[in-house]
């Protein structure tokens, strides 16, 4: 379950450090999509615009936190279940 942990907090740092790059001046940008580029998003402007985006970022973070809380929770209940059944086993 650690290793898990640790995987994820990994991903999580990596994709944290990404940025965009963006192109010198005098070059030209080129785009990969293939959706049409549309720069104009309006709600994502709106809750920047709002300050609201911090309370988004602040509710996806609890969530997620709330997740690996459970699941370390989950995993420790299954560990004590798996050694009281060996120590069971032994036993008989």
């Amino acid at each position: 379950m650690f290793r898990i942990l640790a995987i994820w907090c990994f991903i999580l740092g990596t994709t944290a450090g990404i940025q965009q790059v963006q192109a010198q001046p005098g070059q030209a940008q080129v785009e990969y999509s293939s959706a049409p580029a549309e720069t104009d998003v309006e709600m994502a402007d709106t809750l920047r615009r709002d300050g609201k985006i911090y309370v988004v970022v602040v509710v996806l973070l609890t969530v997620l936190v709330g997740l690996i809380i459970y699941l370390i929770m989950l995993d420790r209940k299954v560990g004590k279940l798996e050694k009281q059944f060996k120590d069971d086993l032994i036993k008989q």
